[in-house]
């Protein structure tokens, strides 16, 4: 099974969907809008159904995938028809109704036809590095810090052991008190389900040759390249780990021609501030809710006091 070449965003990939549906006991919904008329434009996406046939963004998902297609390049039809795609997309989503919150791909950087159909939106932050030219815009300090890997003797491999995959992946979950909720028999299934050429596992092994850290990505040749899951065991944190296994992968991703490396998140401190050493771009998406009665009580409450503290200027 492969994704469309044309397609950029591996969440495409009927693997990723299907795993998505075992996973999680979800039903999944390829969409495809276009205009009434003509072929001006062309939105498609996956959304996913809990058994009670709510939207929901799967867990481990980034977000829900959009892929968006227009006839003309004149960035006023552009926007336009954008806009058109995007606002079908939100009165379809109000139609089935919300399970929880939907993390929508940075495609969806127009929000506004989502607000106009009574939805909440709250902005999320991820860096996408551009892997051409890459190596020119890491900072010195992620560089040196793979170096020191490199002196102590570590060095990083394509692995299909999932078990080590596993068990570095279980360092962040002792220590930040989250669950991946992935085993190596998950990360074999999702394996075989997408394939050498959309997913593959970096391995980092110190000088004795013990797994001491890991990334886990997702990928289109000649596409976007997603940084999915990462994670070192606690006695390698101070040696580098996780610098050497990425530029490890930005190395691979430049041989398969990847166009761009999302490093998947960058909302908490510490994490933006390890991510931003890389050099890539700061770029925003939205997570979209229903509004609640509470929420649009509390809007209209705060639009009648504005009117009538104007009314009384």
């Amino acid at each position: 099974m492969k994704i469309d070449s044309l397609k950029t965003d591996p969440l495409f990939h009927p693997g990723w969907i299907r795993f998505n549906e075992r996973q999680w006991s979800l039903e999944a919904e390829s969409v495809v809008l276009s205009p009434e008329k003509g072929d001006g434009w062309r939105l498609e996406t996956v959304l996913y159904r809990n058994r009670k046939g709510h939207l929901v963004t799967p867990p481990r998902n980034p977000h829900l995938p959009i892929d968006f297609r227009c006839s003309s390049d004149r960035p006023a039809s552009f926007n336009r028809r954008k806009r058109l795609a995007l606002t079908r997309l939100a009165e379809r989503l109000r139609q089935i109704g919300f399970g929880g919150s939907l993390s929508l791909s940075t495609v969806a950087d127009d929000i506004r036809p989502f607000e106009w159909a009574q939805m909440a939106a709250r902005p999320r932050y991820t860096y996408h590095l551009d892997i051409a030219g890459h190596e020119e815009r890491i900072d010195p300090s992620a560089r040196k810090k793979a170096r020191k890997c490199h002196r102590l003797g570590y060095r990083c491999e394509i692995t299909e052991d999932y078990a080590a995959v596993a068990g570095c992946l279980a360092g962040p979950e002792a220590r930040k008190g989250f669950d991946y909720r992935l085993e190596a028999t998950e990360l074999e299934r999702l394996a075989e389900l997408m394939g050498p050429e959309h997913f593959v596992c970096f391995l980092a092994r110190n000088a004795a040759g013990e797994p001491m850290g890991t990334r886990v990505c997702l990928y289109v040749p000649g596409g976007h390249a997603l940084a999915w899951s990462a994670g070192m065991k606690t006695e390698a944190m101070k040696d580098g780990v996780n610098n050497l296994v990425a530029e490890a992968a930005l190395a691979h991703f430049a041989e398969k021609g990847c166009t761009v490396f999302d490093f998947i998140g960058a909302n908490i401190p510490p994490v933006a501030e390890m991510k931003e050493a890389w050099g890539g771009r700061l770029v925003c998406h939205y997570a979209i809710s229903q509004r609640g009665f509470r929420q649009l009580a509390r809007e209209a409450y705060i639009t009648a006091r504005t009117l009538m503290r104007r009314e009384s200027k």
